[in-house]
């Protein structure tokens, strides 16, 4: 009976989860082409593109975090069935994301060298970087708005729309990327710079397009003005951050944590920093997957956790973990079964590069694996019950205690290898699984976040 159950569970993890996994993969896919594209102008472009995707992934993971906090209270009001909770808090959720958006926007389009020279590159890589950095900061304008959309469409479980929306958005981009960074079909060739404006198109056509969509097919999730003023009290601003304020920080700590790594990694050198943002994106592929899983089980344990369902979200959680056990072991097995075929694709890239490639890929495995599961515990389980101050706890103490010394002194103090100091940043994964997984059995995340105003 649990078996028929558990496939029950699993089919419904597919149905949601592989839109996501989709539209996480066309992301990833998105990088993993540009990466390609501009390998073949040199290792300074590619340096460059590794800084400006560095600062662009920060600022949208932060974002992101934003968005995901309020995803987590829009999946329990939608399982309370309570629409005005719901409209209400997708309406404070927007402002907030909108606001930090725009304050990466000013920092990045006005002060463009100022991230990049935390890098230390050299200067012909620190100039290009400053000017993808300035076209970056308007793609990062619009994804508040984006984000947030995105977030309410996925707590309603409806997937499938974001995935269209993904396919729209980087179909336009790669093309874009194509005509403008060689220069075809008459168009000038503007390397770097071409990729940027390729962005900042795409992304301008898919919000216009969501918010389109939003508007004419569900009307469940169209926010007015009087959501927005009613959303800015102080019963609702404290209950709102309450819940979001741990991620939001957590955000915060982990994506410095990852920039650290970078400027680190950086500062070893310019075929460091070129080999991070090829392998980057290579293994955001994989990981798509990990998202589709995590999300997909946040989604379900957040609509059981609303219908104050307990015992059920207790065993989505366990299933949960079920599946991302396997996923890893599958994935990561995949990365190094495929390594030669994914090597071919980087000729261009200087023989140093490509060296430091093939002693990475057993790390980046391992990375898959640990994170699949990490993601699933934190982000599909924890989180959806609200235990988000514990999560932001475990990640500054893995992270800042441990993770970045250990990388820093191996780096700069001990000298040590690429492929060692690209271990110590993955042990952070590692220290990280038993304290999320005894977090989890304990059930302590368990909490139903409407009742206060349901009540």
């Amino acid at each position: 009976m649990e078996e028929q159950r558990f496939s029950a569970f699993l089919k419904r993890i597919l149905l949601l989860g592989t839109p996501i996994a989709l539209q996480s993969l066309l992301f990833s896919s998105l990088g993993f082409v540009d990466s390609l594209m501009i390998s073949q102008l040199g290792n300074d472009q590619v340096a460059a593109a590794g800084i400006g995707s560095r600062v662009f992934w920060v600022a949208s993971v932060f974002i992101w975090g934003m968005g995901s906090g309020m995803g987590i209270l829009l999946a329990q009001y939608w399982g309370a069935k309570d629409s005005q909770g719901l409209k209400r808090n997708l309406a404070l959720g927007t402002s907030v994301t909108q606001l930090f958006a725009t304050f990466c926007f000013i920092v990045c389009f006005f002060f463009p060298a100022l991230l990049p020279s935390w890098f230390d590159p050299s200067e012909p890589v620190q100039a290009l970087s400053e000017s993808y950095v300035r076209l970056l900061g308007i793609a990062i304008l619009f994804a508040g708005v984006s984000i947030s959309i995105d977030s309410a469409l996925r707590s309603i479980g409806k997937t499938r729309i974001n995935l269209y929306l993904s396919i729209l958005e980087i179909g336009v981009n790669v093309i874009l990327n194509y005509l403008l960074i060689f220069g075809h079909f008459g168009l000038p060739a503007l390397g770097l710079i071409g990729a940027g404006i390729g962005s900042v198109i795409a992304r301008t056509l898919r919000l216009v397009t969501a918010i389109i969509i939003l508007y004419r097919g569900f009307p469940e999730l169209a926010i007015r003005p009087q959501h927005f003023a009613n959303a800015f009290n102080r019963v609702m601003l404290s209950k709102f951050l309450t819940v979001t304020y741990p991620i939001i920080v957590g955000s915060f700590i982990w994506c410095a944590g990852i920039f650290t790594f970078h400027i680190i990694l950086g500062r070893m050198g310019d075929v460091e920093l070129a080999t991070m943002a090829v392998i980057t994106p290579i293994e955001s592929i994989a990981l798509s997957i990990a998202h589709g899983i995590s999300s997909a089980a946040a989604i379900m344990i957040g609509n059981a956790l609303g219908a104050n369902e307990f015992s059920k979200s207790e065993m989505y959680a366990r299933w949960a973990l079920r599946v991302s056990v396997i996923g890893g072991m599958i994935l990561a097995g995949m990365l190094l079964v495929l390594q030669p075929l994914i090597l071919t694709l980087y000729g261009e890239l200087s023989e140093q590069v490509q060296a430091l490639m093939v002693a990475a890929f057993p790390i980046m495995a391992l990375s898959i694996l640990f994170r699949t599961i990490n993601i699933t515990l934190i982000v599909g389980i924890l989180r959806s019950g609200g235990d988000s101050k514990f999560c932001m706890n475990m990640d500054f103490v893995c992270q800042w205690l441990w993770a970045v010394p250990m990388t820093a002194l191996g780096a700069m103090y001990f000298e040590w290898t690429f492929p060692i100091v690209l271990l110590m940043m993955v042990s952070e994964e590692m220290i990280k699984l038993l304290p999320a997984a005894w977090r989890v059995f304990g059930n302590r995340w368990v909490n139903n976040l409407t009742e206060e105003e349901t009540s």
